[in-house]
């Protein structure tokens, strides 16, 4: 559990993660030693974890909302599980009602977001009873969102759900940017695929 102290100190980093532990040191009427301690342990008890925000508006990104009914809670847990490293979803949460998992899902533009919805969506993943979706420009809260902008990418054109961009045929008429994780993405939100490393040539004696 939290007590009053570690909650204001949370509050602190949510307003700066970058205050330093002497400022909040001096806000909470404590050491910085002590405030340390207290950083570490809510750290390793995975209470906190301090991030980057992205300003999604100023990126002008589109947003997609996903209400999914899956037959079983088994398979809600392995559509999270398929898509868990996928750089476009920000969020999975289950949920009652109508629907049993929700998620939320982003984009450089509505042609991509149409691809994610109709070509590689989770919404096509077996044992989907039915689907909701609604799209809409950036969230106004939160602000910043923990976007991931330079995912780990693949030499290959497969993604982490294993979809291929190559065989995509939206993608081979430019109607998706492709998926960030993979050597095809050609978009400009998330960082562009490094070109390979050339090999030096060896020096003849």
């Amino acid at each position: 559990m939290i007590d009053n102290t570690d909650k204001k100190l949370i509050s602190i980093l949510r307003e700066d993660g970058r205050t330093s532990l002497s400022e909040i040191g001096k806000a909470l009427g404590m050491s910085h030693v002590a405030v340390s301690k207290r950083l570490d342990k809510l750290i390793k008890t995975d209470m906190l974890k301090i991030s980057a925000g992205i300003n999604s508006e100023a990126m002008d990104t589109k947003v997609l909302f996903l209400g999914l009914e899956t037959e079983s809670m088994e398979i809600a847990e392995n559509i999270k599980k398929k898509y868990m490293n996928c750089p476009r979803v920000l969020m999975f949460a289950p949920v009652t009602g109508s629907y049993n998992l929700f998620a939320m899902m982003i984009a450089e533009d509505t042609w991509s977001l149409e691809s994610i919805l109709g070509t590689c969506s989770m919404r096509t993943e077996p044992g989907i009873r039915k689907s909701e979706t609604w799209f809409g420009n950036a969230p106004i809260i939160p602000k910043f969102l923990p976007l991931n902008l330079a995912p780990e990418q693949t030499s290959s054109s497969k993604a982490p759900c294993k979809m291929d961009c190559e065989a995509c045929k939206r993608y081979a008429i430019d109607k998706c940017v492709g998926c960030p994780n993979t050597s095809s993405y050609k978009g400009t939100l998330w960082a562009t695929p490094s070109p390979p490393k050339k090999k030096r040539a060896k020096s003849k004696s």
